[in-house]
């Protein structure tokens, strides 16, 4: 059984350039085969890896193999084994490379405890050596055999330095540099945040009906389009198609359930307008990948997928985002919501390091959460306070979710813009047919954390959230001296209404 396993790895990693640097990174090398001929051919191979325009194919390795007088009749059968073993997925590759790591250390480990034996019975070649001198011998050893299994290679901080000089060193090309990926049109959220950073961990939250989905949807598409590497986006709520009509809705500013029902070739101007749109959509759409999860789409599961896709993709980037938090499945049960939550939480924390990528998770809101978002009873203009909203605390189960986030950010209505807002929308000219006002909420993007953050920025990013065609639209900072009587909010409306006339989503 482990022949045919290292067979299966071999064939893998000499027909995968990409896997072959990946895994090595991960701490694997030659010794993790238990089979000589298998660790001969593996070095050459990783030699011939090194060296700059190498084509590396069959030939190429065995006239290699020949010219170091390695091609012995043995390594010729085992060569021939590995050309027939068939290529497993990238996902069963890792856990193979898992199987093997650990046998490796196992059998180390076993060597070494013999070695440990003989030396307590004054037998074997240490038996005269003192024990200080025995004992650092073995720590020493495992050591080596702990490196082994760490994933990620372990190197000094220097070499991270190093890499901070050579960007420091860089001419800048422009005038917005990020730390992560960007999300354009959502610049105020790209420059707080210095863009979507890789192994972040971001919570999203809000009650119901302030579009959280839509949101993280759209959040997930500028990654896509902008950057050009896979995005996957798991929903346990919606279908594949109810989402995909609310991206290209978004677009041609069009009622997704409309666009399902009613757009035909009969209505010429809107359905020329949809088609464009859709045709448009292939900048993100090859990237994006919408996945209808169940209960068996553990995050185990999920990584598999994650790894498979980077494979395809031939990418070390990608994003997971998840909708939502409280209905991802695990392989234990829980007796509590909160025990659940702070699983499921902790495990997309690691998911977050082990793929080095950023992993978007929203979250619902408990009934106390809801209710601070709630319009208040004695509503008036200045009765909604800084601090009368709901946090990532209100989450459902979610008690230690915040100290799991890298960044947190929560989404609620903001009242009073709101209804200023509306009041500017609702001015007529009585000399000007008006159509229909939009449906219009102005959602408060809070950002209650953000590791490693600039400090230079408001907390708290104002969009405009067009219900029904289900679109988002940057429209200022939110400061403190806005909740004060003193501010003129009509004036901020004002502001407001000019940015939204320049989208084009309606014209006077």
């Amino acid at each position: 059984m482990a022949q045919e396993v290292e067979a299966k790895v071999l064939g893998a990693l000499l027909n995968d350039r990409y896997l072959l640097s990946r895994v090595m990174n991960d701490g694997f090398n030659a010794d993790v085969f238990t089979d000589t001929n298998h660790r001969i051919i593996f070095k050459t191979v990783w030699e011939m890896s090194q060296i700059p325009g190498q084509i590396i194919d069959w030939i190429t390795i065995e006239n290699t193999l020949k010219n170091k007088e390695w091609f012995t009749p043995e390594v010729d059968q085992a060569l021939a084994t590995v050309k027939s073993e068939e290529i497993p997925q990238a996902d069963q590759l890792m856990a193979y490379i898992e199987i093997l790591k650990d046998q490796s250390l196992r059998d180390k480990m076993f060597k070494l405890s013999k070695v440990m034996s003989n030396y307590c019975l004054h037998k074997g070649q240490y038996k005269d050596q003192e024990y200080v001198e025995f004992s650092s011998r073995i720590i020493q050893t495992l050591i080596e055999m702990q490196k082994q299994k760490v994933k990620k290679r372990v190197s000094p901080l220097k070499e991270t330095i190093q890499e901070i000089r050579e960007m420091t060193n860089r001419e800048r090309l422009s005038e917005k540099n990020l730390l992560g990926y960007g999300i354009s049109p959502f610049d105020r959220l790209e420059h707080v945040l210095s863009g979507v950073r890789k192994g972040f961990y971001y919570g999203v939250a809000g009650p119901p009906r302030r579009g959280k989905t839509t949101f993280t949807l759209d959040l997930a598409s500028r990654l896509a389009e902008n950057n050009k590497f896979p995005v996957l986006f798991y929903t346990w709520e919606q279908t594949r198609k109810t989402l995909a009509a609310r991206l290209l809705g978004r677009e041609c500013y069009i009622n997704p359930v409309k666009l399902l029902t009613e757009v035909s070739p009969q209505e010429a101007q809107r359905h020329a307008l949809v088609t464009k749109v859709i045709d448009r959509s292939a900048a993100y759409s090859n990237n994006l990948f919408v996945i209808e999860a169940g209960r068996q789409d553990t995050i185990d599961r999920i990584k598999a997928q994650a790894y498979n896709i980077m494979h395809e993709y031939r990418t070390n980037d990608i994003a997971i985002f998840f909708d939502y938090l409280q209905k991802i499945p695990l392989q234990r049960q829980y007796e509590d919501i909160r025990g659940q939550v702070n699983e499921a939480s902790a495990q997309l924390a690691d998911l977050s390091l082990e793929l080095e990528c950023p992993v978007f998770a929203i979250s619902s809101m408990d009934k106390e959460g809801c209710k601070l978002d709630e319009r208040p009873p004695s509503y008036d203009e200045f009765s909604t306070t800084y601090f009368a909203r709901p946090t990532m605390h209100n989450c459902v189960g979610g008690g230690d979710l915040e100290y799991d986030l890298d960044v947190a950010l929560v989404l609620s209505k903001d009242w009073v813009a709101t209804k200023n807002l509306h009041e500017r929308l609702s001015l007529k000219d009585k000399e000007k047919s008006i159509p229909d006002l939009p449906q219009i909420d102005i959602i408060n993007v809070h950002i209650d954390k953000n590791r490693d953050s600039a400090g230079e920025s408001s907390p708290t990013i104002q969009y405009a959230f067009f219900i029904t065609i289900n679109k988002f639209v940057e429209v200022g900072f939110k400061t403190e001296e806005e909740y004060s009587k003193e501010f003129r909010g009509f004036a901020k409306a004002e502001d407001m209404f000019g940015t939204l006339l320049d989208t084009g989503i309606f014209k006077l």
